[in-house]
């Protein structure tokens, strides 16, 4: 067996299987106000019945957790005066971790109720359908960690010396959640918002150099 060591950097907390975050919530009150009803004047419509008030949009859905940045790998420094025999060192940058999907959008606000009618007044129609929430945005994905560096000087000997430096690979960004459905009004629906943004992308680590007696060797 070759005398080994191996320089593991952690890895990014991995959201990339995790259930999206939960229903935001109705828009608070679900329903819009009223209108007024209408007023007569004596024999005679005095003042109208109003529409209800127009339904507001949803609330918008949470957004994913962004994936954990990789650890990068410490470094390894050998110096030994006679060195025979076979080696192996390693440094391993830790991998990103991926981004939660975002949440779903809330659904939009019901319009307000018409006024209602008097013996002289005509009903009043009711407000509009607010339209759904927008999705929540997809987690970033997490970036990769960095190799170590790997220093090795001996005086003497004959050694086989395998060294390799891995940089971490980024971690998966996640997808937006969907919109929220519409609420009900005079439009009908207010119709399905939009989804959210999709995370963003992140780099892999750098990688490391390998040394032997102050020489740049490429990795094995």
């Amino acid at each position: 067996m070759p005398n080994t060591i191996i320089n593991n950097g952690s890895k990014g907390t991995d959201y990339s299987t995790q259930p999206a975050p939960g229903y935001p919530g109705d828009v608070n009150p679900p329903t819009a106000a009223a209108g007024k009803d209408g007023q007569d004047d004596g024999k005679s419509c005095g003042t109208g019945a109003s529409n209800g008030t127009d339904g507001i949009q949803g609330v918008s859905g949470v957004g994913g957790q962004p994936g954990g940045t990789g650890g990068p790998a410490n470094q390894i420094k050998i110096s030994v005066q006679q060195m025979d025999g076979d080696y192996a060192y390693a440094t391993n940058g830790g991998n990103g971790g991926g981004g939660q999907t975002g949440g779903v959008g809330g659904t939009g606000q019901n319009g307000g109720p018409g006024g209602k009618a008097s013996s002289h007044c005509d009903a009043a129609a009711q407000g509009l359908a607010g339209i759904g929430g927008i999705g929540g945005d997809g987690g970033d994905a997490g970036a990769g960690g960095d190799a170590g560096q790997i220093y090795i000087t001996y005086t003497s000997g004959a050694p086989n010396i395998t060294a390799t430096v891995t940089p971490g690979t980024a971690g998966v960004a996640a997808n937006p959640g969907g919109g929220g459905g519409g609420g009900s009004g005079r439009a009908g629906t207010g119709g399905t918002a939009g989804p959210g943004k999709h995370g963003k992308s992140a780099s892999g680590g750098k990688g490391g150099q390998v040394y032997v007696n102050g020489q740049p060797l490429p990795p094995s």
